[in-house]
């Protein structure tokens, strides 16, 4: 019997030695060709920019047309000029062009300013500072006109139905 075992031994010993071996990692040495495919990214298609519509510019008028409006209507508009530092005294410099001018009917040197403005915020800076000024004292008083970037200040002496008229020739501006 005991050479049954051993061959049963032996015999199992090959089928578990056979398999096994027909188990195990082998080093497989084999050529491949490989083709790469390299992928990139299909971009997003290009949307242009849209041209913004143009800013509306708040520079409108100058102060040679509301000269020239005034005097249509047939207001004293005279000597108009340039304004000087001299002119502005403490008014805020905000304006890009300012013209002086003279109504005589009120007094030699009376009359009033006509203002110019790039922006919205140095208009509204230059009316409240006579707004304020007014309020602190009647004898600072002005009248005010505003029509889009210009801001006509003319001494508050002035009756209020003249003035009136002012601002009706300024708001003829078309």
């Amino acid at each position: 019997m005991s050479n049954i075992v051993k061959s049963f031994v032996f015999i199992l010993r090959a089928t578990v030695l056979l398999i096994l071996t027909a188990c195990a990692p082998q080093t497989v040495r084999q050529t491949v060709d490989v083709q790469v495919l390299i992928v990139t990214p299909t971009p997003e298609p290009v949307t242009p920019t849209p041209i913004p519509s143009p800013t509306p510019k708040f520079h409108k008028w100058t102060t040679k047309q509301v000269v020239e409006a005034f005097k249509s209507a047939g207001l004293e508009v005279e000597n108009p000029r340039p304004m000087t530092k001299d002119d502005y005294g403490f008014v805020p410099m905000r304006a890009i062009e300012a013209t002086r001018f003279i109504i005589p009917s009120l007094c030699p040197d009376c009359g009033g300013r006509i203002f110019s403005f790039a922006t919205q915020e140095d208009l509204e800076i230059t009316k409240m500072y006579y707004e304020e000024l007014g309020k602190a004292s009647a004898l600072f008083f002005s009248w005010l006109f505003v029509k889009d970037n210009i801001l006509v200040q003319i001494n508050g002496d002035l009756p209020e139905e003249q003035a009136r008229k002012y601002e009706n020739a300024l708001n003829t501006l078309k």
